[in-house]
């Protein structure tokens, strides 16, 4: 397929990497950083484009990858979706309700199909884990417990011009941009949120913006309970997600934010617990990650099949993630919408 990538960053290369190991081709790239574009441009060989060519190249696509920053995307995606052509969207999809319900506007006006790039949804250890939860062997959720803490965007307040999200003008923090991850996650194993409490803080002066540590405690629709630990400002690596249901538990573990290594599980009718080890690596294989996203949206376009994480997931993200800082804001236990703003 041919994809033209509108933002051309590190991110954005490691799709363009996907695109072409599925037998594709990247046709262009636009990005406002020309040291970017230019990257881009040298790697795959292919043109860059002014802001003013970019729905030229749009139409010439078969799909469009926006990883632009989320504060800074409604124009791309309205030169995407009125072309009618594919869009694959990084995650979040904006950083307020306001945005995100003019992007579900457009998308409802052009019949837009769209995927949001949660990518660690597809990953092999996941997919297992997920798979296994599915079965009903472990019982209903009772407690989903994540913890993922790692040195990250803005390690030690270091190198902050390295990434868009310690940019004090495009910043939307840990609780917005990394937690929607984690949101995606825990509803496809057990449901919906009904009430979300939470702390969060930031540790870089410069950047008031950015939240590198938060803790969230939900409750689901269903009864369960739930918690997300997550630093980006950790010195020792470690990851753990879990569900611990009525009739068993299962772990997936790793040493790292995002390191899917070992998955673990015992039912209450096993004698010892089983385990399997995964090679599913974010730092050392970030470009795997990406690939099996970009494989599974081609072949749900190929097919013709509804996406697994749609615009919706995006927004219900967005929803969870503004429900976690009001809460930590004003001091408070939110209450979920389905769907709006968050009272």
């Amino acid at each position: 397929m041919k994809v033209f990538l509108i933002g051309c960053g590190d991110i954005a290369r490691h799709h363009g990497r996907a695109v072409v190991r599925l037998g594709g081709e990247v046709i262009g790239g636009f990005d406002i950083s020309e040291t970017s574009a230019k990257l881009v441009s040298q790697e795959f060989g292919c043109p860059t484009c002014a802001y003013g060519e970019i729905e030229d190249s749009v139409v010439k696509a078969d799909y469009v990858v926006i990883s632009t920053p989320p504060t800074k995307r409604l124009d791309y995606v309205e030169m995407v979706l009125k072309h009618h052509i594919p869009l694959y969207m990084e995650k979040p999809v904006a950083c307020t309700m306001e945005d995100a319900m003019k992007i579900k506007a457009m998308a409802d006006q052009y019949d837009a199909k769209i995927m949001v790039g949660f990518a660690h949804y597809y990953r092999p250890a996941y997919r297992k884990m997920l798979e296994l939860v599915k079965t009903g062997m472990f019982g209903e959720p009772v407690d989903i417990a994540f913890s993922r803490l790692s040195p990250g965007f803005g390690f030690h307040a270091k190198n902050l011009g390295a990434s868009w999200r310690t940019d004090p003008n495009l910043a939307c923090g840990m609780t917005v941009e990394s937690v929607s991850h984690d949101w995606k996650l825990i509803t496809a194993m057990a449901g919906g949120f009904d009430t979300i409490a939470c702390n969060y803080a930031g540790t870089i002066a410069s950047v008031p913006k950015f939240d590198n540590h938060t803790s969230i405690t939900i409750r689901l629709r269903n009864g369960a309970i739930g918690t997300i630990a997550a630093s980006w400002a950790c010195d020792i690596p470690t990851c753990s997600r879990a569900y611990i249901g009525t009739k068993g538990s299962i772990f997936l573990t790793g040493e790292g934010m995002f390191e899917f290594t070992k998955l673990t599980w015992k039912t209450e009718d096993m004698p010892y617990a089983e385990s399997i080890q995964f090679n599913d690596s974010y730092d050392r294989a970030t470009g795997d990650v990406i690939y099996y996203a970009h494989e599974a949206f081609q072949k749900s376009l190929r097919e013709g099949a509804a996406f697994e994480t749609p615009l919706s997931d995006g927004i219900s993200a967005l929803i969870y993630s503004l429900a976690a800082k009001k809460s930590s804001e004003e001091q408070i236990t939110v209450k979920v919408p389905d769907w709006g703003q968050v009272e």
